[in-house]
């Protein structure tokens, strides 16, 4: 099997929706009102300048790395000027939560910026369902999912019918190199890391807390508090 993060180039010229002025570019989430954003740390790695833009912005904010989780994918950003978030996410739609009760078949949707440079800059919506509680060679920090992603999908929060995040995409099945070595096409296999290794990471900054979800969730909510990261 052969595992593809979610943005590494995937070599076609009309995909390169990675590429921000030769950069890369993934999907965030807004966690807190203080400012902090999860995604993914490929997204992020070896960058020098980070920046991230919500729905309606026409300017992109900058961001400091708070904290990185290599071996688990995860970084969390913070906006270095708060002032910019006045007018984003006034209510937040969700809440992270733990992962321990996702069941088997449970339906989950996402939302984020697949090949933002192909088909835009608005946030996508997709959904389906938990396919696997473990990921490749039955890696238990993983869901396996169906919910179509696509690269630019890294870092985008996962979420349970209720609106609590669960995971974070993180991973999909190159198709093309999995044909190459099985002689068959795989449709839809995907991955997120689990909630819970996120929310061991927020409890490491210090003077923060978890906030509760302030408004009922709704897909629309949602994006509007989900931000499209450019990483250089």
């Amino acid at each position: 099997l052969v595992l593809l993060r979610v943005w590494p180039k995937i070599g076609v010229e009309s995909t390169k929706a990675s590429s921000v002025k030769g950069g890369k570019a993934g999907t965030g989430f807004l966690l807190t009102r203080s400012g902090l954003i999860v995604t993914n740390w490929h997204v992020v790695s070896d960058a020098k300048q980070i920046a991230v833009i919500f729905p309606g912005w026409k300017e992109t904010a900058e961001t400091q790395i708070v904290l990185k989780d290599v071996v688990n994918d995860l970084a969390i950003l913070r906006v270095s000027d708060t002032a910019k978030l006045v007018d984003v996410c006034h209510d937040l739609p969700f809440q992270l939560a733990t992962a321990k009760d996702v069941v088997l078949g449970q339906r989950v949707s996402t939302v984020g910026y697949p090949l933002s440079t192909l088909l835009g800059s608005n946030p996508k919506f997709s959904e389906g369902v938990i396919s696997s509680r473990s990921g490749i060679d039955d890696d238990p920090r993983w869901f396996q999912i169906s919910a179509a992603i696509q690269p630019g999908s890294s870092g985008s929060p996962l979420f349970d019918q209720n609106g609590n995040i669960i995971g974070v995409v993180v991973a999909t099945l190159d198709a093309a190199k999995a044909f190459q070595i099985t002689n068959s096409i795989p449709q839809n296999v995907n991955w997120a890391i689990k909630s819970d290794y996120l929310l061991n990471l927020v409890q490491m900054i210090p003077n923060e807390s978890i906030p509760s979800r302030m408004t009922a969730f709704s897909p629309e909510k949602a994006a509007a508090c989900v931000a499209l990261i450019s990483a250089q």
